[in-house]
């Protein structure tokens, strides 16, 4: 009997569990609906903003920047704001570890999530900064990372920056990508954006067509290159945003499915027992009767 009560209450608690699972199934599918629509948009706009950065390369070379190789790394680092999304974070942490480990003191991490914050200044990487991102943050919710990249730029003060992320292919895939932000190279650029949004070779940029820099060409490129690395950031991190959701999404939804098969096989355990108890309890009142005649 008490056996049947203990198989009772473990169906119970895996039931709750199912209920559980399918709600955070459900609120995933919607603000992943929304965020592949807010990816789409930004795909389109990133798309003009090359054919800017197509028009200008002939008389503008963004790929200049000079490089001091004595300077530290920083890892600007996007994780999730919380759990239950399945390998998405171990991805990139896996590399980042295994890379770093031995080179730890000459890097910092930029934490955008707080997941993984804990996890790096417990294994003793130099957390500098972190910054929280809700579900419908905005590109100014990044202003802090933006100040502190300028910041960086002009004092020079990193040998290389690097973004680490994972892309939404579609939600299925999340794909762990880095990109070096600083010094930007043309062979490793054009590779990003082939990879993520669209190949430069494939936009198509009026022919023939005088360019008027406004105020001079070293201003401009100043702009622009802080224009670009802006836009690849907030790229990174709404990428990173859809594929938290896309992961709690199929996470979740093996979760059930387990649940599923788990509350079958404790039915059956269930059924087994009792009538088990049946057949005894009957056994027991028949060789009962036949002592007393």
């Amino acid at each position: 009997m008490a056996n049947i009560r203990a198989i009772q209450t473990k169906i119970k608690s895996v039931k709750n569990i199912k209920k559980i699972t399918w709600a955070l199934e459900v609120v995933s599918t919607v603000k992943l609906q929304k965020l592949k629509k807010q990816t789409e948009k930004f795909k389109d706009y990133m798309e003009e903003f090359l054919k800017i950065l197509n028009v200008a390369k002939d008389k503008l070379d963004i790929f200049d920047t000079p490089k001091n190789q004595d300077g530290k790394r920083l890892l600007i680092v996007n994780t999730s704001e919380k759990g239950l999304c399945g390998s998405i974070n171990s991805k990139l942490l896996k590399h980042i570890y295994t890379k770093y480990e031995d080179g730890k003191d000459n890097v910092d991490i930029f934490c955008v999530g707080k997941k993984w914050v804990e996890f790096f200044a417990r294994t003793g990487f130099n957390v500098i900064w972190s910054v929280n991102v809700n579900d419908n943050f905005e590109e100014k919710d990044l202003n802090i990372l933006y100040s502190f990249l300028k910041k960086a730029f002009v004092e020079k003060e990193y040998a290389k920056i690097k973004v680490y992320f994972n892309y939404f292919k579609n939600t299925i895939n999340q794909i762990p990508i880095r990109f070096k932000i600083f010094p930007i190279d043309k062979d490793s650029f054009d590779k990003f954006v082939e990879n993520t949004w669209v190949e430069l070779t494939s936009i198509k940029t009026p022919s023939n067509k005088d360019m008027i820099v406004e105020p001079d060409l070293k201003e401009f490129k100043i702009h622009i290159i802080r224009q670009l690395v802006s836009h690849i950031l907030y790229g990174a991190v709404l990428q990173n945003k859809a594929g938290e959701h896309a992961s709690r999404m199929i996470a979740m939804k093996n979760a059930k499915d387990n649940s599923n098969d788990l509350i079958t096989s404790l039915e059956v355990m269930y059924n087994k027992q009792r009538q088990s108890a049946v057949t005894q309890e009957i056994s027991e009142i028949v060789w009962a009767k036949a002592a007393m005649e």
